[in-house]
């Protein structure tokens, strides 16, 4: 994959934020900065950032929100606000449980939980 300008701005601004950008919000983001770049570019431009293995998609309620954080980690959302969470809780034990009993071989594992955040639950 060759580097592009925009290519390299949209992977900086994922990057940038401890949030889960949807495609539209790095579209606004990246007009800061490129105010001709259009939102088929982005889309172009997040899918190969995707195959590439430089970001990862979270779904969240049928929208593909991206996340640079690519170590093994799991999500939470906020029933309440729709903030999504990293966690960081390692799913080893879990995986091999499952290899163990359905003699599947699990190459990745996402997990996806639901409740009420910190911020919501003090509200």
């Amino acid at each position: 994959m060759r580097h592009s300008k925009q290519r390299d701005l949209i992977l900086e601004i994922v990057q940038g934020t401890n949030e889960h950008p949807t495609a539209d919000w790095v579209y606004t983001e990246a007009r800061k900065f490129l105010p001709n770049i259009s939102l088929g570019t982005v889309y172009r431009n997040l899918g190969q950032l995707v195959a590439n293995k430089d970001l990862n998609t979270v779904n969240v309620n049928g929208i593909v929100h991206y996340d640079a954080f690519l170590a093994n980690h799991q999500h939470f959302q906020c029933t309440s606000c729709g903030k999504v969470f990293d966690i960081e809780i390692s799913t080893k034990e879990f995986v091999s449980q499952i290899d163990t009993k359905t003699n599947h071989k699990i190459d990745k594992c996402q997990v996806q939980l639901f409740g009420i955040c910190e911020k919501c639950k003090n509200n």
